[in-house]
């Protein structure tokens, strides 16, 4: 089945890796990135660019406007009559809401930044607990990625690619489980399963 799928910031990074996965797979991309003009602050515009989709991945994160987003789309979807069913919301938050910024061993003055992000995607991953528990569509997913190459020359972390390949894959293969939270992070382990 061919889906629409809206992914913010898919000109770079792991929203960048997600659309060009996404469309060899024969979907249709609805690409929203400020490099093409566009601002996720800009919520209600930014709404309306991913309303047609059935799937969103809130992928792009400026200050709260990640959350802000995921609530206009899910209060869209969810009110849309007749109801719709079988559209999803992919959250893309980050391992890093799991551990206090002060052990991270960032060090200042970056220390200052991670901790706002953290802040904004645990307000992230809040939002997105709570909308889980109602009993209507959209159904939504929070992703967090650990150890990711977003950007060239970053050692010691997963292949984007490689990553978000095996996102698709876990999601594809499980048709019939919710996954509510998926964490994947880096590793130079392999089990021997």
């Amino acid at each position: 089945m061919v889906m629409k799928i809206a992914i913010t910031g898919h000109k770079h990074g792991i929203g960048k890796a997600f659309a060009e996965q996404l469309s060899a797979r024969g979907h249709e991309i609805i690409g929203i990135s400020r490099s093409d003009g566009e601002n996720i602050r800009r919520i209600t515009h930014t709404a309306n660019l991913i309303e047609p989709a059935d799937l969103f991945i809130n992928n792009a994160q400026s200050n709260y406007a990640q959350t802000e987003l995921l609530y206009e789309v899910w209060n869209r979807w969810a009110l849309w009559l007749p109801p719709r069913h079988n559209k999803w919301i992919w959250n893309i938050s980050t391992q890093a809401t799991t551990i206090p910024v002060d052990v991270m061993g960032i060090g200042a003055p970056n220390e200052v930044d991670m901790s706002q992000y953290r802040t904004q995607k645990i307000a992230l991953e809040e939002a997105s607990k709570q909308l889980q528990y109602k009993e209507t569509w959209p159904k939504i997913s929070i992703i967090r990625p650990g150890g990711v190459a977003t950007s060239d020359n970053e050692k010691g972390k997963s292949d984007v690619n490689v990553w978000v390949t095996s996102v698709l894959n876990i999601f594809s293969e499980h048709k019939n489980i919710s996954i509510n939270e998926l964490s994947i992070g880096h590793t130079d382990q392999r089990i021997p399963i």
